[in-house]
C-alpha cells in the first residue's frame, strides 16, 4: 500500500493530539488536567498574584487619597494666617475713620495671600500688553485697534489668570485688540449680497 493510500484510509480516524493520551471521556479532560500537581500550583500562583494585585491597587488608591489630603492640609495651613489677618482687618475697620490705614491693611493682607499662594506654586499670569495666547488667555471682549497698537494684543485684564508650575489653572480674561472689518456704507450705495 502506498503512503497516499494509507493517508486516505486514516482520514476517517480521529487525529491524535500531541502529548500523552488521557483515558476517559472528553468531558473529564479539564478536571483531569486541573487535578495535576503542576496545574494546582499554577492555579494557586494565579490566585495569589490576583489577590496581590488587588491589594496593591487598593493601597495605591489609599495612598493617593492620603497624599491629596496632606497637600490640601499644607495649603490650608499656609492660608490660615491670611484668614487671621482678614479677621483683624475687619475688627479694625469697624471703628476706623482713616480710609488710608484701612487700604494699607488690605494691601498687606493681599500681599500675604499672594505669598501663601506663591509658596504653593501658584503665580499670576502677566498678560497685559502681551500677544493673545489661547492657552493662557480668554478673550472676554474685543475692541478695534487704535493708532500705534498691534492687533491681537491683550490690552486690559478683566480677571487675572494664574498658573501652577507650567500649567494654567485659570486663564486671564481680558480685552483683545482686533482689526475691525469695514462695513459698506449704506449711503454710498454699495451693499454685500
Amino acid at each position: 500500500m502506498s503512503s497516499n493510500q494509507q493517508r486516505n484510509t486514516n482520514d476517517d480516524a480521529p487525529e491524535s493530539v500531541d502529548g500523552p493520551e488521557v483515558s476517559g471521556s472528553s468531558s473529564d479532560e479539564p478536571e483531569a488536567v486541573a487535578e495535576t500537581p503542576v496545574a494546582e500550583e499554577l492555579l494557586e500562583r494565579l490566585m495569589r498574584l490576583q489577590a496581590e494585585y488587588e491589594n496593591y491597587r487598593k493601597r495605591v488608591a489609599r495612598e493617593k487619597r492620603e497624599w491629596t489630603g496632606r497637600a490640601v492640609e499644607a495649603l490650608v495651613l499656609d492660608l490660615l494666617p491670611v484668614l487671621d489677618s482678614f479677621d483683624r482687618a475687619l475688627e479694625s475697620a469697624e471703628g476706623a475713620t482713616d480710609a488710608k490705614a484701612l487700604q494699607d491693611g488690605m494691601s498687606l493682607v493681599m500681599r500675604q495671600l499672594a505669598d501663601a499662594l506663591a509658596a504653593n506654586g501658584v503665580k499670576p499670569i502677566e498678560a497685559r500688553g502681551e500677544p493673545f495666547d489661547p492657552n493662557h488667555h480668554e478673550a472676554f471682549l474685543s475692541r478695534p485697534v487704535e493708532e500705534g497698537e498691534e492687533p491681537g494684543i491683550l490690552v486690559e485684564e478683566i480677571l487675572k489668570g494664574y498658573r501652577m508650575g507650567e500649567r494654567t489653572i485659570r486663564p486671564t480674561r481680558g480685552i483683545v485688540t482686533v482689526v475691525q472689518e469695514r462695513k459698506p456704507d449704506p449711503e454710498s450705495g454699495s451693499e454685500d449680497e
